[in-house]
């Protein structure tokens, strides 16, 4: 068994052998020469035996060398810690020595490759030891088998820890980025309302350049978090790792037995004890216990550490971006504050006078502009730090001051202008002016009168005749001109009384007119109802009449005009005239006039026109309404033919009767059609006309009084007129259709029936015949009666099968003739629509047409000025040629001169001894090193192009005999030095030229085709640039901008092409071929630079730098025999420009055209792809191409121009544009079509079925307004109310499954399937998606921007198999939709088929049916009991409906769906059955629930005496159905298992328990404002005090509401269990809690103790009404991780862990210990349990605070910051140094907190909302979540409310992860899957106030906490 054994027997072997030998009988054999043969033989086998032992000894040797080596490197691996221990160091090393051993391995496998042969040699032979030396080669296999998988598993195990060495790496030093981002980003941008505007714009700039570089670390952040999850846990490998209740899984590597115990590579099992390095003990598949080595397990994912870290990272940086939020909302605010002071202060320094001189323009736009500024600082303001609510108000008010100045000045403008032109108010002071001049005349003449008295009596006297001859003179002159002044002043008074007698009628006349007229501009056409046309006319009748009884208006505008025109021709012509301009009065009143007459032509023409339209329209609605009664009788008694069954041909005789007779009858209705088409026609004729005259006289007023009028788009009833024509004339060639082709199908069947009754009736007689032979033989012929028997029944079969095939294909004919009708029909469509299309295109052709005419004559203009520019150039370019060839022929004689110098030079003796030899001959020769070439990118000497081939021996002697020159040497080896050049350019551009990347740039390459021709470039030698015809490195081109960086790197690579490769081990120069071979490149990149290569010159040597042959190039190893082969297919390795199809570099090089004078190669501009109009833009008919929606052909005739885009977009319209999704409901109710959203607000539809619709709409391509037949974005559609803002954020999301959503990596567009793969979408929620897109048209290709279909979307990759059979399968997995009708789940496609169509607008809408009317009873007494939520209107004090008040903005959405679910309408009926008993029925009618009181009793659901108290009335018919309700769901939710007899009485008390409580509730309502009122009969609101902690407000004021303040909820339990107050709980305990009867009270009731309030201690899960643990509801899935952990953390930090059971306050450890919390959250919890025990200072020895910690950078800002929220909402900041809380002000003087961090702490609505809500799953902030908390009255523990759905109609987002739960998934759905479609929208409130229960709650109701 072992060599020394061998070696033993091979000794006794040989001293047997000797023996034989030295025998004397072999002596004596030999002497006498008598040796027998079998001695031979016997000494041959021996020697045998001998050379057999060696050879067995030799080789098990050999072998057992070999084991000793595989066990000494298997025991080396298997004792290494492949733990976390010092892991940077052994990382790199064990890949070393990994590095080693694969190669040892590889050298050991030949050594043992040629041991097999020896051992194969001797087992063929066979040896004696044949076994043996199998069995140790068995061995040595096995050894080597699992070495070898131990490498495989230290592969594995060097791959994961590498990978988390690197995860932990970058996530730190990633958290150390984030920090000092938030430390820069927090110093840097500081602001407040006296900076200036200047600084702030500035801000606002860095601010968004600080956004770049915040966004920079996003991907990484995401990378880190996606790569967390593949993180494998080490430190579970280490012995010495605290262990953890939880065990810990491992997984195998490789297979492994031990014994008869297995466990394979993937199997997962239980770690029991790693104390052993090399081995540990583990739990298998089965249960098996068995000792595993260590290296082939991996503790797999998820490392929670790892994890932890990344969300760590995750949430720092979200905490970073909400600061920059915070930040770029304040500057953005201060900015838009700033432009609205500005625009303020110029408002309010406006006056009438500087209004006046300023353009109607220039006011506007001064007004618009305070509007938009004062528009965007509201909007910018929201979430502004630097603007209070007090500030808001203030500046409102300044904006309406401002506005109200403006208006003010507007007002006062028109009366400004009337003044500044003598307007009436100027007219009025002037007729009160000249009345005070009169008076003032009348005191002169009596002046005068006195005065010419006086001077009488003096002349009487006087002696003077001179003198006196002059006063009489002097008082004659004064009395005529006083009385020619009081002529004129009558005369001026009595003409400026007649004008404003004037004005005053002209005002009157033109309020008249502009009245009537705006009512005849009013209506733009008339109406299909002959009521309505009628009402108008009375209406115009009633207008002509006014305007007739108020024509004396007008009649005394002329007068006074004529009055007005008199007393101006009184005024005499001495006197000045009032500036007054009388002809402009005068063509004012004549206008008025005239559009006094235009009114009046205007309603006698309409009333004449709709006298003929009323009759026509009339005789229209008889016609056609009795054609259509017509067709539908007709239709049914067709419809009743067809179903008559035929059982003989008599009756088929009367069916055939019947048919002709309908057949002619329908025949005969043709003329009665085609009258009511003429019909038809006449209306239409008529509306167009009557259309036509209210817009020409519209148009008319708008030219006359120069205004503008709004107009709406017109919906004419001639559309309308036409649809319906058309329909009845499409429903009459059915009729029609239908009836000729039954009646041909009777004909036929009737010949068929008398053909059958032939053969019957010889068949009968056949019978007849047998029966008289039977009755003459019939012993004899039995058997033959038999047999004939037989076959009669045998031809009766085969003539039943032979009618029944004739029946089936007179089916098939009809059915046939059916599609070839529908198949007609649709060509008609088809052929109107290309009708349509192509006169488009012949309009479209038209203008084209003037448009080319137009660019021709510019082209031709064009074309002379560049042939006068070419001619120029020409003649610049011959005398620089002239130039050029008079300087050559100068070069020409200097080197002529220089080479004669030379050859004398070469003659001297000196010369031709230093630097030649003589040869025999005499000839001399250069020395070959200075024969230097140019070479692509550096010199080449002759030798090396000798030595590689490029020159011959010949041309080389040549060089050297100087017999040639290297110049001319590089002329004819220009191709392998230079090269032809690649693709340098594109031929576009203003110089007629530009570069690739130029072209890559304008788009007129693509990006992959550009940046591959610059690889080829670089890949060759050089960048080009055309423009300057300059060649560049990728350095250089980088750096002057000729090509992007971006592309640098890309570019190098192809640029080692020409330059070498880098070997990493040899570092010599290789070349593309040699790369690949070495793995430094893939095959692709390779075969594409040397094709690039060889098209340009060849195969570039980097060593040389110059072009090879490809054969020569193999030669020298640069390319071995694949590379060669393939470059000889000419493989496409590059992109066509004008198909974007592969192509090769010589064909692009082909198509290319050399210019003149630079030689470079310019690719031409590619023809621009034909392209259609798709889903959200243009798409490529290529693309089309692609997705296999278009064949080759289609491109060729394309090209041909058989094909148009119109023709393509026609063909491909399902995939190009719209969906056939849902669109909208159809109400059967009213018949009215509704959209999605609408239905939902009118209680059709749930928010949640509203949701599933409105994403389905979404991701299939368009949202839909069914009523205007819209097709609209998102965006557009919330604009247009078709979506709520509750919805939109949810519906731009889904939109990304048609726009494409972005990969965090690379930014790059990815499909829904994608997104979903990458996490980025919940599963079931894309799969909902991607369903309604496959049923709307076809899966959606985001970048391409058309549909698929779904068998090419998954051959090319689009989704995975698993995911293709999930969508075909039409299993629970994919019934993601349901009927709200009757509540099924389906798939999408199935309900769509459940839809309509619209006919009008071809739309799918889901039809809603009408529900089922209520019983209808025979009433003996019916009571009726209405309970309405009224909201009072703080401002005005006015009551409205819940309605109203959503309607105003008072109330938002969910508050309105939980105020609309509190209203009810209970009614009492009593219904007499068929049996004549009678039953009482409560029924109420909002919601449509109704119970049977009787059924009730007999159920034990209410008892006897509750039923008394409601008949006696001691409680109202809303109490009574209120307790019904409530002991209705509670039984539904009871699980009780005691007996029916206790159940009924624990039923009874609880019934009565109830009814009390709803007394005391109904009598203790309170209301706030604005109040919301509950009321019974009769509306009552009652005025209560009461103060709630934490009420905030909702929307604008807050909510109260008279139901609920203190509900009453009562349990009935069959058990209860006591627990010692002072005893710690068991975790058995608490899953008991609820077993307990507790007390809760209002919030406003609970007990502060020292100013503190105790934190969020119990979740209450409202689905099994108990108190439970956090931890309990996390494990639930009520509650998520991290709201969990946040919710502890609060506890932690504020004096420990809640007990919920009393309330008592514990150490996370004694917490851990009892079972409250687990372990691992123990560990997480200890930074925050610190915050309230203290930090130890290590130098001051004392403990710091929280805050403290903060700024000593011992704690994260994240993290202190979240722990000081919780202590500031619970009381205070905790100081543990004194043991007490602090108030803020304190912590100030401490220096615990600067100012900006006291007022964010002191701003509780801007605490940060890091929890999730457990009841409606929206984020909210600690503050929030303890006003949401019910208090238990006896402990004080406050609990927060859980559901596993959404309150507000939205699924959770970890209520899948709940162990073993089935929460979300509906009744026929998978358990735990959100594919069963689930209607979370309805509201939880319903059932808060009538669960029954015996624990009590009370709560304050509708506070805006409450609504959360």
């Amino acid at each position: 068994d072992n060599s020394a054994d061998i070696e033993q027997q091979l000794i006794s072997h040989r001293k047997f052998h000797s023996s034989i030998q030295r025998s004397p009988e072999v002596d004596k054999a030999k002497v006498e020469l008598v040796v027998s043969p079998c001695f031979s033989l016997c000494q041959k086998m021996s020697h045998g035996r001998s050379s057999q032992l060696r050879e067995m000894q030799q080789i098990i040797e050999a072998i057992s060398r070999q084991i000793m080596w595989v066990n000494v490197r298997e025991e080396e691996e298997l004792v290494f810690d492949w733990g976390d221990k010092n892991i940077d160091l052994y990382i790199p090393k064990k890949q070393e020595s990994y590095s080693k051993l694969m190669s040892a391995l590889e050298e050991k496998e030949k050594d043992l490759n040629k041991l097999k042969l020896k051992v194969d040699s001797l087992l063929k032979n066979p040896h004696p030891a044949s076994d043996k030396i199998e069995a140790y080669m068995d061995t040595l296999q096995t050894q080597w088998s699992w070495l070898l998988q131990i490498t495989k598993c230290i592969h594995v195990h060097l791959k994961e820890n590498a990978a988390y060495s690197e995860f932990f790496k970058e996530a730190n030093e990633m958290y150390d980025k984030l920090q000092q981002a938030h430390e820069n980003i927090r110093k840097k941008f500081t602001s407040d309302r006296n900076t200036p505007l200047e600084n702030l714009l500035e801000l606002l700039k860095g601010l968004e350049k600080e956004k770049e570089r915040i966004m920079e670390n996003k991907r990484q952040v995401q990378h880190l978090v996606n790569k967390s999850k593949s993180i494998v846990r080490l430190r579970q490998r280490n012995p010495e790792e605290e262990k953890s209740s939880i065990p810990v899984m491992v997984q195998a590597l490789c297979d492994f037995k031990q014994d008869q115990k297995v466990i394979l590579k993937g199997n997962e099992g239980i770690l029991k004890d790693n104390s052993q390095r090399s081995k540990w003990q583990v739990t298998g598949p089965g249960g098996l216990d068995m000792l595993v080595p260590s290296v082939c397990l991996l503790v797999p994912p998820p490392n929670s550490l790892g994890i932890n870290l990344a969300n760590k990272n995750e949430q720092y940086y979200e905490a970073i971006l909400s600061v920059w939020n915070q930040l770029y909302i304040n500057i953005k605010s201060l900015i838009s504050w700033q432009y609205y002071v500005q625009d303020l202060t110029r408002i309010n320094s406006l006056t009438i006078t500087m209004l006046s001189r300023m353009r109607p323009e220039e006011y506007r736009s001064i007004l618009k502009s305070l509007e938009t500024h004062y528009s965007e600082f509201t909007h910018c303001c929201h979430g502004s730090e630097m603007f209070k609510d007090e500030d808001k108000r203030s500046i409102e008010s300044q904006y309406t001051g401002a506005q109200a100045h403006y208006d003010h000045l507007l007002v006062q403008l028109p009366e400004y202008y009337w003044v500044c032109r003598f307007g009436f108010v100027h007219v009025t002071k002037c007729v009160c002016f000249p009345q005070s001049i009169q008076r003032d005349v009348d005191s002169i003449r009596e002046e005068y009168l006195r005065l010419k008295e006086r001077v009488l009596k003096e002349l009487e006297n006087m002696t003077d005749s001179d003198k006196a001859t002059f006063l009489h003179s002097q008082l004659g002159l004064i009395n005529e001109r006083l009385g020619s002044l009081d002529e004129c002043s009558a005369a001026y008074l009595q003409r400026l009384r007649a004008l404003r007698a004037l004005l005053q009628s002209v005002s009157r006349a033109e309020d008249i007119i502009k009245v009537h007229e705006a009512r005849l501009t009013e209506k733009e056409t008339t109406s299909l109802n002959p009521a309505e046309v009628g009402d108008y006319r009375s209406t115009l009748k009633s207008m002509r009449a006014e305007l007739e009884g108020k024509r004396a208006v007008l009649v005394s505008m002329e007068t006074e005009l004529g009055k007005a025109v008199h007393w101006n021709g009184q005024v005499g012509g001495a006197f000045h005239r009032c500036d007054v301009d009388l002809s402009r009065y005068s063509e004012q009143v004549n206008q008025l006039s005239d559009r006094w007459r235009r009114i009046q032509s205007q309603i006698d023409s309409r009333l004449r026109d709709l006298e003929g339209y009323l009759h026509l329209l009339q005789q229209y609605t008889t016609t056609s309404s009795v054609l259509s009664e017509w067709i539908g009788a007709t239709r049914q008694k067709h419809d009743a033919l067809q179903a008559t069954k035929i059982d003989s041909i008599t009756a088929l005789n009367e069916h055939l009767n019947q048919q002709k007779v309908l057949n002619s009858e329908i025949k005969g209705k043709r003329e009665s059609v085609v009258s009511v088409l003429g019909d038809t026609d006449a209306c239409v004729n008529s509306i167009k006309d009557y259309e036509l005259e209210l817009a020409s006289y519209s148009a008319g007023l708008e030219t006359l009084l120069n205004i503008h009028m709004k107009r709406t788009m017109l919906q004419s009833p001639s559309t309308k007129l036409t649809e319906e024509t058309t329909l009845l004339q499409t429903r009459y060639i059915e009729l029609l259709t239908l009836s000729g082709d039954y009646n041909k199908y009777l004909g036929e069947l009737h010949n068929n029936m008398e053909t059958l009754k032939t053969s019957c009736l010889i068949q009968s007689t056949q019978t007849q015949y047998n029966e008289i032979v039977m009755e003459r033989d019939a012993l004899l012929l039995k058997l033959k009666q038999t047999n004939q028997d037989r076959a009669r029944s045998q031809k009766l079969e085969e003539e039943l099968n032979h009618m029944k095939v004739s029946l089936e294909s007179e089916l098939r004919i009809k059915l046939c003739l059916q599609e070839e009708n529908e198949k007609i029909k649709k060509d008609f469509l088809y052929w109107k629509g290309q009708y349509e299309s192509k006169e488009g295109e012949v309009r479209q052709f038209n203008s084209e047409k003037e448009k080319l005419e137009r660019e021709r004559s510019s082209l031709k203009t064009e074309i002379e000025r560049l042939m006068r520019e070419q001619r120029a150039v020409e003649e610049r370019y011959k005398s620089r040629l002239l130039i050029t060839q008079t300087q050559f022929s100068e070069l020409t004689s200097v080197r002529d001169s220089l080479e004669a110098e030379l050859r004398k030079l070469r003659e001297r003796p000196y010369a031709f001894a230093k630097h030649t030899q003589t040869d025999e001959s005499g000839k001399k020769d250069l020395d070959p090193a200075t024969l230097v070439f140019d070479g692509v990118r550096k010199m080449v000497t002759a030798k090396q192009l000798l030595d590689c081939g490029v020159i011959n021996k010949v041309t080389y002697e040549q060089l050297l005999n100087g017999q040639k020159t290297v110049r001319e040497v590089s002329v004819d080896f220009k191709l392998n030095l230079k090269g032809t050049g690649s693709i340098s350019g594109v031929a576009v551009g203003p110089q007629g030229k530009m570069s690739l990347t130029e072209a890559k740039r304008d788009n007129i390459l693509s990006e992959d085709s550009a940046i591959l021709l610059l690889e080829a470039q670089a890949a060759t030698g050089h960048i080009v640039d055309p423009r300057t015809n300059e060649k560049m490195t990728v350095q250089e081109a980088c750096k002057r901008g000729v090509v992007y960086e971006e592309d640098r790197e890309r570019l190098l690579i192809a640029e080692a092409a020409c330059l070498g490769y880098r070997d990493p081990n040899t570092t010599k120069l290789l070349s593309a071929g040699q790369a690949m071979r070495k793995g430094l490149i893939d095959r692709d990149t390779a075969l594409r630079m040397l094709q690039a290569q060889e098209s340009v010159g060849g195969i570039i040597d980097p060593v040389l730098s110059v072009f090879l042959p490809k054969d020569a190039a193999m030669d020298r190893d640069l390319i071995d025999e694949d590379l060669y082969r393939a470059l000889n297919q000419r493989p496409e390795c590059y992109l066509d420009p004008d198909t974007q199809m592969g192509a090769s570099y010589v064909t692009l090089k082909r198509r290319c055209k050399a210019e003149p004078t630079t030689g470079l190669l310019i690719l031409p501009a590619p023809e621009k792809p034909m392209i259609v109009k798709g889903l959200r833009g243009e798409v490529s008919v290529t693309d089309l191409m692609n997705a296999n929606l278009l064949e080759k052909s289609d491109m060729d005739q394309l090209k041909e121009g058989k094909l148009t885009s119109q023709d393509i977009e026609d063909r491909l319209r399902s995939y190009l544009c719209g969906s056939t999704c849902i669109a909208g409901v159809f109400n059967e109710a009213n018949d009215k079509t509704l959209s999605i959203y609408q239905a939902m607000k009118e209680g059709l539809l749930k928010p949640g079925t509203t949701l599933e619709l409105l994403e389905a709409q979404a991701a299939s391509g368009f949202m839909i307004d069914p009523v205007n037949n819209l097709c609209l974005t998102v965006a557009d559609a919330y604009k247009r109310g078709l979506a709520g803002p509750e919805f939109k954020d949810k519906l731009l999301s889904a939109e990304r499954a048609v726009t494409g959503y972005k990969d965090p990596g690379t930014d790059k567009i990815i499909s829904l399937f994608q997104a979903m793969e990458k996490g980025l979408i919940e599963k079931g929620h894309g799969i909902r998606l991607l369903e309604a897109q496959i049923a709307s048209g076809g899966i959606i290709d985001p970048r391409h921007g058309h549909r698929i279909e779904v068998v090419t979307a998954y051959k090319k990759g689009y989704f995975s198999k698993e995911m293709n059979q999930i969508l075909t399968d039409e299993g629970d997995e994919s019934k993601g939709f349901f009927d709200p009708n009757n509540q099924d789940n389906l798939t999408y496609l199935q309900l769509k088929k459940r839809c309509i169509i619209d006919q009008k607008t071809g739309l799918v809408l889901l039809s809603i049916k009408k529900k089922k009317e209520p019983p209808q009873p025979t009433t003996q007494k019916s009571t009726l009991r209405k309970r309405r939520v009224v909201i009072v209107d703080p401002d005005t004090n006015k009551e409205m409906s819940v309605k109203e008040a959503y309607d105003k903005g008072l109330i938002d959405y969910e508050i309105f769906l939980e105020l609309s679910q509190q209203e009810c309408e209970w009614e009492e009926i009593t219904i007499t059955t068929q049996d004549g008993s009678k039953r009482l029925v409560i029924f109420d009618r909002k919601t449509e629930i109704q119970y049977d009181i009787r059924e009730l009793l007999e159920k034990n659901v209410i008892n006897q005496s509750l039923y008394d108290q409601y008949r006696s009335q001691m409680i109202t018919l809303t109490q009574f159905a209120d307790i019904v309700t409530s002991q209705t769901k509670a039984n539904r939710s009871s699980a009780s298992s005691s007996s029916s007899s206790s159940t009924s009485s624990s039923k009874a008390r609880a019934a009565a328990t109830s009814a009390a409580a709803y007394s005391s509730l109904l009598s203790s309502s309170t209301t706030y404002s604005p109040q919301i009122t509950s009321t019974s009969s009769t509306s009552i609101k009652a005025e209560k005090t009461s103060s709630i902690i934490g009420s905030s407000t909702i929307g604008p004021s807050s909510i109260g509401t008279s139901i609920g303040d203190c509900s009453t909820i009562t349990r009935s339990t069959t058990s209860s269990s006591f627990t010692q107050p002072d005893g710690p709980s068991s975790p058995s305990s608490l899953n008991h809690i609820a077993s307990i009867s507790v007390s809760l009270a209002c919030p406003a009731e609970a007990v502060v103790l020292d100013g503190e309030q105790s934190p969020v201690g119990a979740i209450f899960d409202m689905e099994a009404l108990e108190k439970i643990s956090i931890s309990e509801a996390h494990k639930r899935g009520l509650v998520d991780s991290i709201s969990a952990q946040r919710l502890l953390e609060a506890q932690a930090c504020t004096g420990g862990i809640v007990n919920p059971s009393d309330g008592r306050r514990l150490s996370i450890q004694e917490a851990s210990i009892q079972g409250i919390i687990e372990n691992d959250m123990a560990t997480r919890l200890k930074p925050a349990q610190k915050a309230y025990i203290g930090f130890e200072d290590i130098k001051c020895k004392h403990k710091m605070s929280a805050a403290e910690a903060m700024r000593e950078k011992w704690l994260p800002y994240e993290a202190g910051h979240r722990f000081l929220e919780f202590q500031f909402v619970t009381g205070g900041l905790y100081d543990p140094e004194l043991g007490r809380r602090r108030t803020i002000k304190e912590a100030l003087k401490e220096g615990w907190l600067d100012g900006r961090g006291a007022q964010k702490l002191q701003d509780m609505r801007h605490h940060a909302k890091n929890l999730t809500c457990p009841k409606t799953k929206l984020k909210i902030s600690y503050k929030e979540a303890m006003d949401n908390c019910l208090v238990e009255e006896n402990t004080g523990v406050k609990m927060l409310q859980a559901a596993s759905a959404s309150s507000r109609g939205i699924s959770s987002p970890y209520n899948l992860s709940a162990p073993g739960s089935t929460s979300g998934s509906r009744t026929g759905s998978r358990a735990g899957s959100r594919r069963g479609s689930v209607d979370l929208g309805s509201s939880g409130s319903s059932r808060r106030y009538s669960i029954v229960s015996s624990t009590t709650y009370s709560r304050t109701s509708f506070s805006s906490s409450s609504m959360s």
